[in-house]
């Protein structure tokens, strides 16, 4: 008999942060204010379309898989959508 990981059922990891609220920023204020302005900041388009996601989120949800090594679809709510 051939057992595959496709046989299991996949399961999430736990939430460690061990706590309901959102926990402090990675980034620094002082942080944020020296990388703030190489992060693209369009004007809204006059055509419509999605609103744009906060750059500062954005990092932090990056700084966040780098830190816990999760996929993006793990990503906490608190983040921008991974597709971001």
């Amino acid at each position: 008999m051939l057992i595959t990981l496709r046989q299991w059922p996949r399961r999430r990891r736990p939430n460690t942060t061990g706590s309901r609220t959102v926990p402090p920023p990675v980034v620094s204020d002082s942080q944020w204010n020296l990388i703030k302005d190489l992060f693209a900041n369009p004007s809204p388009s006059p055509e419509g379309g999605r609103p744009r996601a906060d750059s500062r989120a954005c990092l932090e949800g990056v700084l966040w898989v780098l830190r816990t090594g999760a996929q993006w679809k793990e990503l906490p709510e608190r983040y921008p959508s991974y597709s971001t």
